[in-house]
């Protein structure tokens, strides 16, 4: 048989294959009944032409007989997203994998972007596909048009919003004005449902949310105790923002409404602050064609609201949702990120938040730099909280600080008034032009007991840093297990001081992450904490370790000895240095009687060449790395020489596994050029 022949059967052998694969495909409904007995080839040929439903159940039977379909979903995520630029570099399960496609199927298809010509999707309607996908939905992104996530409110999709109700954590919601648009309540009623009612206990607000919306999420943890004991009644001075006052006596569940709290001559402004915040109300029977509304608190499609002139104020929500009158249930909010108006720090997070007694986690960020007066009635208004018994919160993250105090003593203020704080992220951005008038500088306060600090990450501005309130701070919390320091230019000795301290500072730290931190000289300090910490994952990125290093027994050579040496290390994150073919030297990483047990190296955009890629890879071939090691070597110029850099992975992968990319290093360099 000749070659010709040959390759026409091969086709038609193909073609049959195929053909057979379809017919297969189409009558999967006769077929799951005795998917157990076909061969694991013939199940792992089908598995790629099969929709999500029949893909999901064939997958017990698939394990069975040794196939993944792990590979299948990594497939249908690629097509998705339309790139590969989200690869994580960490290993994903089968699991995962299809709790990524389906939760994002789920959206599209919500969102009204699904695109039916997808095999995956063949043979499903849009309702077929939202309740595929739902028990999938961890995360739920409502960015869609309103009328599209009035729908779940629709009796077609109750049991999708039930499965809602039970499976989403997390609620992420863009634009919060469309809460309150007219004829948008059942939006209201949806977002009710999954708060109140389900499983929520995570909330992302961004585009700076509503007053309203946010007041009635901020009181609910108020109104909250989380059946911890409540806290005994105090005394506050209650203010106007005209400057009248008033001594009353408040429980501590009343005064997030009523309270204004003032530090010297600043005061946290609040429009309501004679008047307790009320709870928001919906009477059942202002819902016009409310009478075939089912049970269990699901409005029919006919379900409207026409608030009035005082109820636009608030949530429009009643203690019941339900014409049966069952009083609904109040969710909780364990975990906040906000990205507000800085206008909305001081009205309504600040004079609020004292009595959030169960949340748990607080991120907060505005587009727009936060000014040190806002700031300083946060940490008032954190002091309160802090002071009730109830307090949960332990994870607190301020992002773009505009203020005068040099950032180690806003932080200072922040543990002296949370001092139960496990985790603390402080951005400060930089102050070009000074306010006009006299400002009265907070005084310092004084540090008089220890903090419960196991997280820190801090960011400076881009001006010289006093650090000696951030070695008071680390002194005082002899917890601490990661510390993330960011922007430190002209740290000068005293940074230098800093890292060699670190080791009798902080004897528990596992975590060090430098970030845009000049280290050029702090050489020896730096030598010295490896030599005597017990860190795990050591993070230096851009801190220009080679900037003054005449050789490589000047820095390098003992930088490796000091990291051979520290035996916990386990992580090691060296990019943007320009290591170039310095690398060359990291391969005696392995090397002689102790070599490093490290199992991430991270060496992106460090400016490797072909050549010492190649080197590094022979280095590594004389002496292995140990099993598992991943490497990172994306934006890096191997592009080149092809050809010796496909030399030099084929050395590693056996060795390591390795993250490369089809990085243009020409066309970056040409557009880092044009904008100098």
């Amino acid at each position: 048989m000749n070659n010709g022949e040959t390759g026409n059967v091969h086709a038609k052998v193909a073609a049959l294959r195929e053909i057979c694969i379809k017919e297969v495909n189409e009558q999967m409904p006769v077929l799951e009944k005795q998917v157990w007995d076909l061969p694991a080839s013939l199940i792992k040929d089908i598995l790629p032409h099969l929709n999500i439903f029949y893909l999901e159940r064939i997958e017990p039977a698939a394990k069975c007989k040794g196939v993944s379909t792990g590979v299948i979903w990594a497939a249908l995520w690629k097509d998705l997203v339309k790139a590969w630029h989200c690869r994580s570099k960490t290993t994903i399960s089968t699991d995962e994998w299809r709790q990524k496609c389906l939760e994002r199927i789920f959206h599209l298809a919500l969102s009204g972007h699904i695109r039916f010509d997808r095999h995956y999707l063949s043979n499903l309607s849009c309702s077929s596909i939202l309740s595929l996908t739902a028990k999938h939905v961890q995360v739920l992104s409502i960015f869609a048009p309103a009328r599209e996530i009035c729908k779940l409110a629709s009796d077609e999709l109750r049991p999708v919003l039930a499965t809602l109700e039970n499976n989403v954590r997390c609620i992420k919601l863009k634009d919060t004005s469309a809460l309150f648009k007219p004829g948008h309540a059942i939006m209201l009623y949806i977002f009710h449902r999954l708060l109140d009612h389900g499983s929520v206990r995570d909330l992302v607000l961004t585009r700076s949310p509503d007053t309203r919306l946010l007041t009635w999420i901020l009181q609910k943890d108020s109104r909250n105790q989380c059946s911890m004991p409540q806290a005994d009644t105090r005394r506050y001075k209650t203010t106007c923002m005209h400057g009248e006052s008033a001594s009353s006596v408040l429980p501590e569940r009343e005064i997030s409404g009523a309270t204004l709290i003032r530090r010297g001559s600043r005061a946290m402004d609040n429009d309501a602050c004679l008047t307790p915040f009320k709870r928001p109300r919906l009477d059942v029977g202002q819902m016009a064609g409310a009478a075939e509304t089912s049970t269990g608190c699901l409005p029919s499609q006919s379900f409207s609201w026409q608030p009035t002139d005082s109820e636009t104020r608030f949530i429009p929500f009643n203690a019941s949702c339900s014409l049966n009158g069952e009083i609904c249930p109040e969710g909780q909010i364990h975990s906040l990120v906000l990205e507000v108006f800085k206008v909305s720090i001081s009205r309504t997070v600040s004079p609020l938040l004292p009595s959030c007694v169960c949340l748990r986690s607080l991120h907060l960020h505005s587009e727009w730099a936060i000014e040190e007066a806002d700031v300083l009635g946060l940490v008032d208004a954190l002091k309160l909280l802090f002071e009730n018994p109830a307090c949960s919160l332990t994870d607190l993250s301020i992002g773009s600080v505009l203020s005068t105090l040099p950032v180690c003593t806003l932080l200072l203020h922040l543990l002296t008034a949370c001092p139960t704080l496990r985790s603390l992220s402080l951005e400060a951005s930089p102050v070009f032009h000074q306010a006009e008038g006299h400002v009265t500088p907070a005084p310092q306060p004084a540090v008089d007991t220890g903090f419960s600090l196991e997280r820190l990450s801090l960011r400076f501005p881009q001006v010289c840093e006093n650090l000696e309130n951030l070695t008071l701070v680390l002194r005082h919390a002899s917890s601490l297990t990661s510390l993330h320091l960011i922007g430190i230019h002209n740290g000068g000795h005293k940074l230098g001081t800093l890292l060699q301290s670190l080791p009798e500072l902080n004897p528990n730290l596992k975590a060090l992450s430098l970030e845009d931190v000049n280290l050029a000289n702090c050489h020896n300090e730096v030598l010295s904490l490896l030599n005597n910490s017990k860190l795990e994952d050591v993070h230096f990125k851009d801190c220009r370790l080679l900037e003054k290093c005449k050789g490589r027994e000047d820095f390098l050579d003992p930088f490796v000895t000091a990291l051979k040496g520290l035996s916990s290390l386990r992580s090691l994150t060296l990019s943007q240095n320009r290591l170039a073919h310095a690398v060359i030297v990291l391969g005696d990483l392995f090397s002689g009687d102790s070599p490093s047990k490290i199992q991430k190296l991270d060496l992106s955009s460090n400016y490797i060449l072909p050549v010492g890629l190649l080197e590094f890879g022979r280095l590594l071939e004389d002496n292995p790395p140990p099993p598992g090691l991943t490497i990172d070597l994306r934006c890096n110029p191997l592009d080149r020489d092809p050809q010796v850099t496909e030399q030099a992975l084929l050395k590693l992968r056996p060795l390591c596994r390795l993250f490369t990319d089809n990085w243009n290093s020409r066309t970056t360099m040409a557009d880092h050029v044009s904008v100098m």
